[in-house]
Parts: structure tokens; C-alpha cells; sequence
């Protein structure tokens, strides 16, 4: 069963900032976490930031003026929920790791502000090379309309849906899935893209069918009958971010296997498509380290 103890939310004070505070409090809630609210004051000027977690009305801040911003997020997370506020400076990837690894997080929850220049990674990329973390990723509200409720009866049931492409390495977002769907008011619907047959031709019937039996493989036996099986075609990214709009997902929870060094259809460059294409939030399971982190006995 999944345990979410910790989760981690990095903020920056931008108008993105309080639905994200928002998610990362109702996940806490519904799995009984405790919050972490952090925010890096970057050390160097604007010409040397990376360009996530940092405004150009940063500049000259003080701390007390920081913390206070700080504790107006933190008021927005409901009663009975454990927070605890941080403040760091100095490089952001680096703040952000630290603080995952000093807090032992279960989750880091951020948002993508886009793409950057060529010469500096993007926060998010970073976190899922590196970190060996789960990280549950928004975009911006003008991209995303709704934002999920997991902890609330009144949101209703909600669609996540979990890609796979039928290798080890993507079981933990399978897994990962299940759980949420056992634990919460959640319809999984697991979906594998199959190539277009050459020349336009029909795939085969058949080829469809055994991709079919995989998939529920993939499922526990009580389970088996409770998610949604698609099998579609054509590229992976485009199938994933083209289902997860039709179903209307609340989220799409898929493995990230950028660092098997293998060119599969989940490789670096399909996480990364995935993550700019999605217009709902994209939940990443990268690795089998991270899979039993969540998943591991609670501590002591």
C-alpha cells in the first residue's frame, strides 16, 4: 500500500503557488502525511538563476519578509494536517535535493513553469534525473483547468490514468495506481500504445488482443476486474496526453526510465513530451528505488 509520510511541496510565491500547496495538503491529508513547505532564496543574481523558484521581486527581500509569505502559504493547509516551513538559499536544485533527502521525502510535489534555456536544465527534469524520488508535477492554471481533490468526498470519482509499456520498469506506475484506486474514489484505466502498421495498414487484431492480456498480467487477480484496459496506437507521448484529454484524467501516473539508458518508448525524451504535452498533472514513479520508498513499512 502506498504511504505518503512525507511530501515535500517547493514553492515559489508565484500565482501557481497556492493551488500546488493545495494538491500536495489534500494528498496529505487523504494518506495522513505530513507537509513540508520550502522555499529556496537564491543567493546568486537574476543573470545566474536557474529560472524556477525565483522572481525578479526576490531581489533584496529580507527573511522576515520571506517567512512571512511562507506562513501565508502554510495557512492555506486545513487543520489536523502536520507542516513544517523551510527556508534555504544558494543554488535551487541543489536546496531541493537536500531538503527531499534531509526530510526522507516520500514526494515532492512542484510546478513546471516551461521550458528554459538550452544552458540550464529545468528544475522538474533535474529532480527526475537525479533525485531518485517520486515527483508529482502541475502545470500552470491557464494549462490546467481543474486541479485534483483526492481527499475530498465531494470531488467525486476521478480518472487516473497509467501508461505503460509492458516492461518491468514501468510496474511501480502500475502498482502506484492500484493503490491510489484501492484507497481513494479513483477509476485506473491502464493504457499501451502499439505502433501504426506500416504504410497505414490495419495493426493485427491479434497483436491488440495479446497486448490486451498483458495489461490485465499486470493487474493483482482481486483488481483485475476494476481498471480499464485501452489498448491504442500511434506515438507514445501524443497517445498518452491524447487519452489522458478524452478521459478527462485527473492525472497520469507513468515510470520514468531515464536512467535505464535504453530507447524506449519510455525513454527521457517520452517523459519529457509527456510532461509539456499533459494538461493534467503527471505523477512519476522513477525507478525501482523510489517504488519501494512509497512502499515501504512505516518508521519508527
Amino acid at each position: 500500500m502506498i504511504a505518503l509520510r512525507t511530501v515535500v511541496c517547493p514553492v515559489d510565491f508565484s500565482p501557481a503557488t497556492p493551488r500546488q500547496v493545495d494538491l500536495a495538503a489534500d494528498l496529505c491529508q487523504a494518506f495522513g502525511g505530513k507537509l513540508v513547505v520550502h522555499h529556496n532564496r537564491h543567493s546568486l543574481g537574476t543573470g545566474a538563476s536557474v529560472g524556477w523558484m525565483w522572481k525578479a521581486d526576490h531581489v533584496g527581500e529580507s527573511r522576515s519578509a520571506l517567512e512571512a509569505k511562507l506562513s501565508d502559504c502554510m495557512a492555506r493547509v486545513p487543520d489536523g494536517i502536520r507542516t513544517e516551513g523551510l527556508i534555504t538559499e544558494g543554488p535551487v536544485s541543489r536546496a531541493v535535493l537536500a531538503v527531499l533527502e534531509a526530510v526522507d521525502a516520500d514526494l515532492v510535489v512542484l510546478t513546471s513553469h516551461g521550458t528554459l534555456s538550452d544552458t540550464h536544465a529545468s528544475i522538474t527534469e533535474q529532480l527526475l534525473e537525479r533525485s531518485q524520488r517520486a515527483v508529482l508535477v502541475l502545470h500552470e492554471p491557464v494549462v490546467e483547468t481543474r486541479t485534483p481533490h483526492f481527499a475530498s468526498p465531494s470531488a467525486g470519482r476521478q480518472v487516473v490514468v497509467a501508461p505503460t509499456d509492458l516492461t518491468p520498469e514501468s510496474r511501480g506506475a502500475i502498482d502506484l495506481g492500484v493503490d491510489l484506486a484501492r484507497a481513494l474514489p479513483i477509476d485506473l484505466h491502464l493504457l499501451h500504445l502499439l505502433p501504426n502498421g506500416r504504410g497505414g495498414r490495419s495493426v493485427d487484431p491479434a497483436v491488440e488482443e495479446a497486448a490486451r492480456r498483458q495489461l490485465r498480467a499486470l493487474l493483482p487477480e482481486d483488481f483485475a476486474d476494476r481498471a480499464t484496459l485501452h489498448v491504442e496506437h500511434g506515438e507514445p507521448a501524443d497517445g498518452i496526453t491524447r487519452a489522458a484529454d478524452q478521459l478527462s484524467a485527473a492525472c497520469i501516473v507513468m515510470g520514468e526510465h531515464a536512467r535505464t539508458g535504453l530507447r524506449r518508448w519510455f525513454s527521457r525524451d517520452t517523459s519529457r513530451a509527456v510532461l509539456h504535452q499533459a494538461r493534467c498533472p503527471v505523477w512519476y514513479v522513477p525507478g525501482a528505488r523510489a517504488v519501494s520508498a512509497a512502499r515501504r513499512p512505516a518508521r519508527a
